[in-house]
Parts: C-alpha cells; sequence; structure tokens
C-alpha cells in the first residue's frame, strides 16, 4: 500500500506536468531532478533498508531502543555529504545537459533534497519493524497525498518548472519532520553510541556494494540516455523504461517480508514464499500482458503523442516481470552471503554495460531497455543454479514452475504481437 501510493504519486505529477502544458524539456528537468536524486542516494540506502531488516531483530531489547536515532545520526552525515558533492560538482556533471535545472538556484535547492530525504527511510522501516501497518498506510496516504498537492497548487499558480523544484523541497521538509519527530518518542533512546554505528554500517557494506551493482545499471541507463540522446528524450525515456509499479511494490514487498522471516527460519520462509509467489503470478502475468497492448493508447492519453515510443519501452520493461517474480536472493540475504551477491551484481553491471553500448548503435533507447531484460534474466538464472547447488535449495521448492514457464511463455509471446499489434517496429532503428 505504502510503496502504491509513493508511485502513484510521482506517476500523478508525471501526468500533471505533461497535461498542463510544461515542455519536454521542462518535465526532463523534473524528470532529471527525480533521476540524480535516486542515483547519489538508491545504493546506500536500499542497502541500510536492507540491512536493517536482517539486523535489527538480532539485537536485544536494550540496543533497539537506542537504534533508530542512531541510524538517524548516520543516514543523515550520509545525506550531507552527497548534498555537498552534489552542489559543488553540479550533480556530478549530470545537472549541466539541462539548462532549467542549473538555473534558479536549483542545484542548491537539489542538494538541499538530498540532505533532507535521505534519513526518511527510517519512518517506514520503524513501522514495518514493529508491525504498525495502520500507521504505515496512514502515513503513505497523507505524506503522498501532500506531495501531489504541494506540486498541483505549485503548477496551476506559477506554471513554473523552478517552482515545482521548491515544491519538491518544502513537502520533504515536511516529511524530514515527521520522521524525526516519530523518532522522538518516550520509548526510544538518543544516546549517541559510535560503537554501535560503526558495527551496523561495516555489516552493511557488503550489501551497499551489493546493491550499488544491482540497481546501478538503472542509473548508467539514463546516464547514458542523457549523454548520447537529446535532452528532451531523457522524459520519454524515464517515462517509458520502468516496471509497472504495482508489480515492484508487490513482489519487493514480498522479498522485504521473506528476508526477515528467512533469517529466522528458511523452511518456513521457503512455504510463504512460493505460495504467495504463485498468487502474484496469476494476476500480473495476464495484467502485463493486457497492458502490452493497451499501451500505446494509455501513454498517448495520459501523456501525448510525443511519448508514445515510451509505451515500447514499457513494453521491454514488463518482460522483466519473468525475471523479478523469482527471488532465490532472500536465501543469500538470510545465510549472509553478501560476497556472492557483490561479485554477482558487478557481473551484471558489466553485461549490461557493454550489451547496452552495443545494442543502442541498432536499435536506439530501445536496445539498452533490451539489454537490461537480459542481463537481469541471466543474472537471475545463475542465483537461481546457486542457491540449488550451494544451499540445496530447489527453485521447486519456493516456486510453482510449471506456473511459471507457462505464463513466461505466453509472456513473451504476447511481447512479439504487440510489436505488430502496436506498430512499435517502425520506431526501432
Amino acid at each position: 500500500m505504502y510503496q502504491l501510493l509513493r508511485f502513484a504519486s510521482m506517476v500523478l505529477i508525471s501526468i500533471l506536468l505533461v497535461k498542463t502544458g510544461f515542455s519536454t524539456g521542462e518535465t526532463s528537468a523534473f524528470e532529471l531532478f527525480v533521476f540524480i536524486v535516486n542515483i547519489v542516494t538508491f545504493f546506500w540506502i536500499m542497502g541500510i533498508s536492507n540491512s536493517i531488516l536482517s539486523y535489527y531483530h538480532q539485537q536485544d531489547e536494550k540496543d533497539k531502543r537506542f537504534f533508530f536515532s542512531n541510524i538517524f545520526y548516520l543516514l543523515q552525515a550520509l545525506g550531507l555529504i552527497t548534498a555537498v558533492a552534489v552542489y559543488f560538482t553540479g550533480a556530478f556533471g549530470l545537472a549541466t545537459s539541462n539548462t532549467f535545472l542549473t538555473g534558479n538556484k536549483n542545484l542548491l535547492i537539489l542538494s538541499a533534497y538530498i540532505f533532507f530525504y535521505s534519513p526518511t527511510l527510517l519512518i517506514e522501516l520503524y513501522y514495518i519493524l514493529t508491525a504498525n501497518n495502520k500507521a504505515l498506510s496512514k502515513y503513505g496516504i497523507i505524506i503522498f497525498g501532500l506531495q501531489f498537492f504541494i506540486i498541483a497548487v505549485t503548477v496551476f499558480i506559477f506554471k513554473d518548472i523552478n517552482m515545482v523544484f521548491r515544491g519538491m523541497l518544502i513537502w520533504v521538509l515536511i516529511r524530514w519532520l515527521w520522521t524525526l519527530h516519530v523518532l522522538s518518542g518516550k520509548k526510544r533512546k538518543h544516546t549517541f553510541m559510535p560503537v554501535l554505528i560503526k558495527t551496523f554500517a561495516l555489516t552493511s557494506i557488503p550489501v551497499v556494494i551489493h546493491i550499488l551493482l544491482s540497481n546501478g545499471m538503472d542509473y548508467i541507463d539514463g546516464i547514458l540516455v542523457d549523454k548520447y540522446f537529446p535532452p528532451d528524450r531523457f522524459a520519454v525515456y524515464r517515462y517509458g523504461a520502468r516496471q509497472f509499479p504495482l508489480f515492484v511494490i508487490m513482489i519487493g514487498a514480498l522479498r522485504s517480508v521473506a528476508i526477515a522471516k528467512a533469517s529466522e527460519n528458511i523452511k518456513y520462509a521457503l512455504v510463504e514464499i512460493k505460495e504467495h509467489s504463485a498468487k502474484l503470478m496469476i494476476f500480473f502475468f495476464p495484467l502485463a500482458i493486457v497492458l502490452m497492448f493497451l499501451s500505446k493508447s494509455l501513454f498517448v492519453f495520459f501523456f501525448n503523442e510525443e511519448y508514445v515510443y515510451s509505451a515500447l519501452l514499457f513494453n521491454i520493461y514488463l518482460l522483466i516481470l519473468s525475471s523479478h517474480i523469482i527471488i532465490p536472493e532472500v536465501f543469500l540475504y538470510a545465510t549472509k552471503k553478501y560476497k556472492v551477491l557483490m561479485y554477482l551484481s558487478g557481473a551484471e553491471l558489466i553485461f549490461n554495460l557493454v550489451l547496452s553500448l552495443i545494442l543502442m548503435r541498432y536499435y536506439d533507447m530501445a536496445g539498452i531497455a533490451f539489454a537490461t531484460f537480459i542481463a537481469f534474466m541471466v543474472s537471475k538464472m545463475f542465483l537461481v543454479a546457486y542457491t540449488k547447488v550451494k544451499l540445496r535449495i530447489s527453485p521447486r521448492a519456493y516456486l510453482n514452475t510449471g506456473r511459471y514457464v507457462l505464463l513466461t511463455v505466453l509472456l513473451y509471446v504476447a511481447f512479439v504481437i504487440s510489436l505488430y499489434f502496436n506498430d512499435f517496429l517502425n520506431t526501432i532503428k
């Protein structure tokens, strides 16, 4: 629910910008703003987040009272370092490609946004680890509803992309204050404990590196588009080159819960994963097939004709569902095989980058999307093989293989047919 609200807010903001007359250059500036925030924070935020999920329950009750406040200090320090680096390097050169983002103190606003954004993941994790789903849902509804409201007000009153960036800063400041309020509860202690921070940070380093390498290609793809294609095509790429939010959210939620459960009992987690993934497949694969045939019409309806190419990229990313639904990495997290994940992620990134550079020469931005799909599939196949050989966990133990193979074949066939149905072949070089 929470992640769905987060994705819904960003999608609605994107649609709002297009429908209210913002140019592709302006919408690309907004997408670049969000992209830069993600690219400079995703690996350590996601890495620390995954580490917290497997680390927290292993602490005694005394340490748990000090845990969140000290991780807040850690995240805030990392946010400060990142914000300063972004400001003095022009977002490591990424911001210079779009004049809307470099003017009107927007680089300073971007840096301030990163500073306040960094520790806000803790509120989500706090609600998850304390099993307060009701509070998490309430928080999601309010905070992401507020995000859309603030941006909508700035759009309709000012009709200026610079004010949209200021609206984003106001929103993240509110989110930061909410996080500070929740973590300041009476039951939580705020004594600064360097040993706790150091121990946790050292434990998290392999996970952070794994996340950097395994998810880094999504951002490297964006850099390739930023550097090798016209600036106004960045939004076209970003709107299409993303997995369907509902798939990401539901599978991500299953993975997060499974990591926590597998850390305590792998056999129990196996049953849970197989049961829940089988249910997700029945819903997700047919929905993905339907979306493949409707994508062109949907992108024209919600955006406009300039974003038809985004629909092709979206269809390619729908193919990733076949790999994403398999989550053998849960067992490597549970058994703390972080180095295996790290090495595999590095190999996947190099393979993906080389393949992207080759395929984009022949198939434009679609080549980059195809490379991501292929690399992700190869990586998952290796993880399945590793867990079977080294951990002696058969894929049949956590995956309904018969249902999976049938639905995957249908998905791939539907993609090929959709190329003709939507007349996408004329848009590929």
